[in-house]
């Protein structure tokens, strides 16, 4: 990765340029997808979607911290599209309340006990559910957040590393964790290979990891095409399709699996569940 200047339609985010995160190559067409200086271009190479140029590291846990930037992009959407918007966020109340798939719930179907890891782990709340047995670890950008995440690991035996993920996983001894979560943080990685290549050697061999990201083959991209909830700019900054997910997985090393209802074209998510081979 390239750091370039500071860009005029952001102007105080300064940006890294990169080639594709799939197969390094250098040759992508632009698409149609864009917002202010951020676009998508898709790799003429292995048809990977993504971001050529990203905030450069240092925002993101500052100018670009995700609660924030999240909190920032609701309330565009509610400008710009209001009743789409009110029922984006109906669907996430509605799963709350009559209950949704969550990643220690496929963790649970592998892994009874033993130590969990949370990559990009927020305020640690996605382990809430994790239950005895379990010794709950995890990796995060924002200083805030790890903070909060902290208190809350260090409760249940384990603890949290505030530092980029390729970075925190090194901190770790090698096949330390039975399981790990990675919901809704991979396309927000600069080097998901990278982070994933890492994750290979800290899992044990047998241990799994769960993987939740938005499906760029989803429906509903097509029928709402710029205005699909999977776009984030420039929170998101690679987009899978079940066969990219596949071929980075199955290239470090993993065996991968993907059930039928794991990546219906009618879900705006898909879900693998990665396994170092023991």
């Amino acid at each position: 990765m390239t750091e370039s200047c500071e860009r005029s339609s952001e102007p105080t985010a300064r940006v890294q340029s990169r080639d594709c995160p799939l197969c390094d190559g250098q040759h992508a067409h632009r698409l149609s997808y864009h917002r202010d200086a951020w676009r998508l271009v898709q790799c003429m190479q292995c048809d990977f979607v993504y971001m050529p140029e990203i905030p450069a590291l240092d925002e993101v846990g500052t100018t670009f911290e995700w609660s924030q930037s999240f909190a920032a992009e609701t309330a565009r959407r509610r400008v710009v599209s209001p009743l789409l918007s009110r029922i984006d966020e109906w669907t996430r109340i509605r799963t709350r309340l009559f209950g949704r798939r969550t990643p220690i719930d496929d963790v649970k179907r592998y892994v009874t006990r033993g130590r969990v890891l949370d990559l990009g782990c927020g305020n640690g709340s996605y382990l809430a559910s994790a239950g005895k047995g379990f010794s709950l670890y995890g990796i995060d950008i924002s200083p805030a957040l790890t903070q909060e995440a902290d208190r809350f690991f260090r409760a249940h035996g384990g603890y949290a590393v505030c530092a980029p993920c390729s970075e925190g996983l090194s901190l770790f001894e090698p096949d330390f964790f039975d399981a790990a979560i990675l919901r809704s943080y991979l396309e927000h990685e600069p080097d998901p290979s990278g982070v994933l290549d890492n994750l290979f050697w800290a899992l044990r061999p047998g241990g799994i990891a769960v993987i939740k990201v938005p499906n760029y083959l989803s429906w509903n991209r097509f029928i709402r095409g710029p205005k699909w909830c999977g776009f984030r700019f420039p929170d998101h900054v690679n987009y899978f399709t079940p066969a990219t997910m596949k071929r980075m997985a199955e290239d470090i090393g993993y065996r991968v699996t993907m059930r039928w209802q794991d990546t219906l074209p009618t879900d705006d998510n898909l879900w693998a569940v990665l396994q170092r081979p023991a």
